[in-house]
């Protein structure tokens, strides 16, 4: 049996703003989302089934994981402005881009580290500019977005957090990054070629540029492999080679299939509300909120 590889944190690939501009070059070269409308329409398509369910009436929004905005403003432009915005990143210049970018009457940005709790300051900071408005804010629905994280960081325990931060009024709006098919080994590596490229390489070369002490000269290898938690789920690594083998995981991106995102809202204890699929089954979009 292999012993389990040390993993970089996700937020030391994000955290300095030199990095997330090393990032956006990676996005704007290779993102399915810039390239193929089909991708961008997944972000557009569930404003009609929310103002259905906001009623055109007063609302939160926190958006988890935002980088820049740049997949929550689709969904901005369709919806009428919601009373506060939260934008939440590990990136906190790249949080301030998506409040300037994002409508909203009153507008926060914060840090934040989406592998532990989320903070109940987020909900009080919340309820504070709302309620300083004017607002009742007990019963003030919220929408909760979280596009493009799930990949990054362990997607069980993820969800779990964010099913016991939700109220009952309240709507988890999230994107997954599949693995195409029900096969998913066969699926990601159709896909392999989004992670393994130049610019990708370069992004995690200026990770590890900031790293001290700085790590033994060696080289980045991408591969797939499966999951440490759920070996039924697919992960592209990227990994750090030294003398040909592996000392640490630098990157990773999880492929689930659908059949295994639905799993994990039914563990969660999350209800689906509705789900858009790209026409290539390479990305989702899922609707849900906290079971009664």
């Amino acid at each position: 049996m292999q012993t389990s590889l040390p993993e970089l944190p996700a937020s030391a690939l994000y955290s300095h703003p030199s990095l997330g501009r090393l990032w956006k070059k990676v996005h704007l070269a290779h993102s399915p989302f810039l390239k193929r409308s089909s991708i961008r329409n997944l972000y557009i398509h569930p404003a009609k089934t929310l103002c259905h369910l906001l009623r055109n009436k007063s609302y939160q929004w926190i958006a988890l994981g935002c980088a820049d905005g740049m997949k929550e403003v689709l969904l901005s432009k369709k919806l009428h402005a919601p009373d506060c915005l939260l934008a939440a990143d590990t990136n906190l210049n790249l949080a301030r881009q998506a409040t300037l970018r994002i409508p909203a009457r009153r507008k926060i940005c914060r840090k934040v580290d989406l592998t532990q709790k989320l903070p109940v300051s987020f909900s009080t900071t919340l309820d504070r500019a709302s309620s300083n408005s004017g607002l009742k804010t007990r019963n003030l629905p919220r929408l909760i977005t979280l596009f493009g994280v799930l990949p990054n960081l362990s997607p069980l325990p993820l969800l779990q957090r964010i099913s016991s931060f939700l109220r009952p009024r309240d709507f988890l709006l999230f994107s997954a990054n599949l693995a195409p098919g029900s096969r998913g080994r066969t699926g990601t590596a159709r896909v392999l070629p989004q992670y393994d490229n130049l610019l990708t390489h370069r992004w995690l070369a200026g990770a590890l540029s900031r790293l001290r002490p700085k790590w033994k000269k060696g080289s980045i290898a991408f591969g797939i492999f499966p999951d440490p938690s759920q070996a039924s789920l697919s992960r592209i690594e990227a990994r750090w080679m030294i003398d040909e083998k592996p000392t640490h995981i630098l990157f990773s991106s999880r492929r689930p299939t659908t059949r295994q995102v639905e799993a994990w809202l039914k563990a969660c204890g999350l209800s689906q509300i509705q789900r858009w699929v790209d026409p290539r089954g390479e990305e989702a979009v899922w609707l849900v909120t906290r079971k009664a």
